[in-house]
Parts: C-alpha cells; sequence; structure tokens
C-alpha cells in the first residue's frame, strides 16, 4: 500500500444496491462517511413516483485518517466490496471536492418530462432541435414531436437526450 495516501477521504465499491447498508455500518463504527443522494422522478408501470437514489451507485466515501491501520475494517464491513485502488495506489480525494457535496443540503432533483412538456434534443442526429413530449415509453424513454424539413415527424428518445425548457 502506498504510504501517500495516508489521512483523508477515500472512496469504496459497495455491493449491489448496499450503499445504505454499507453507511450504517461504517457509521455503527464510527468512520465519517457519506452517501449523496438525489430525487428522482421515475415512471415505473405507467405511473410517476419520486425515489431517493444514490448520486454515485455502488460508491460512498469516507473519512480515515489512519488508513493503513483501518484498511482491513473498512474492507471486511457488511455492504462494502473493497476500496477503490488503482494497482497499489489508493486515491484521496480532495476535500474541496468533499465540500461541494456536503454543502448541498437540498437533494437535487431531476424529473422525467411529462406529456406536452417543451425539450430540447441535446444529443444525437437532432440535436438543437426543439421538441414536445407527446408520450412516455416505458422508464427512461418518451415520444416527442419535432419539426424536420417542414414535417413533424415523431421520435422516441430517451431522457438523457433530452433537456427540459
Amino acid at each position: 500500500m502506498d504510504t501517500q495516501t495516508f489521512g483523508g477521504w477515500y472512496v469504496l465499491k459497495t455491493k449491489p444496491r448496499q450503499e445504505d447498508r454499507a453507511l450504517e455500518n461504517l457509521n455503527r463504527q464510527g468512520f465519517k462517511c457519506f452517501g449523496p443522494k438525489l430525487n428522482v422522478e421515475r415512471i415505473v408501470r405507467g405511473k410517476r413516483s419520486l425515489r431517493t437514489e444514490p448520486l454515485f451507485p455502488g460508491y460512498v466515501f469516507v473519512q480515515s485518517d489512519e488508513l493503513a491501520e483501518q484498511f482491513y475494517k473498512l474492507r471486511s464491513t457488511y455492504g462494502v466490496h473493497s476500496l477503490v485502488r488503482f494497482g497499489d495506489r489508493i486515491p484521496k480525494l480532495p476535500q474541496s471536492w468533499i465540500d461541494t457535496f456536503k454543502g448541498k443540503d437540498a437533494l437535487a432533483e431531476t424529473r422525467a418530462p411529462k406529456i406536452g412538456d417543451q425539450v430540447e434534443v441535446n444529443e444525437g442526429p437532432f440535436k438543437g432541435f426543439m421538441a414536445k413530449v407527446i408520450g412516455l415509453d416505458g422508464e427512461s424513454r418518451c415520444f416527442v414531436l419535432l419539426e424536420w424539413m417542414q414535417k413533424e415527424v415523431k421520435a422516441s428518445l430517451s431522457y438523457n437526450e433530452l433537456r427540459l425548457h
């Protein structure tokens, strides 16, 4: 293990969908840790629901001043898979980066577009086009109507290809 990694914030890889379990067990052991969350509006089986999800699924952040002594304790915590490292090097996160996420008390929100919303396409061949949402297509896609070559064209796009206006 690289000795220049001692003291600071580190990234832990969690077991699948066990971020909360890892945070709870790290807190019980006295570690300072956090996992930023995000409120996300999803469409599940045709119904809208607001869920709180990890901003970085599969990862949590932990502060340790004695990483060499606590390495195995961290790694064997329930919910934790491993400490993120690159070969023998364990990267340390800058405090300013941590402060950026910790300073956001209110959870950021992303929402799925609704029928009738005006959106701008920000990826793909229709990048820059304005469109109107005319239907929802599952959890992550929607149908939009956009004008192309003086005709209205219906397209199915994913939510991350669109920006709400």
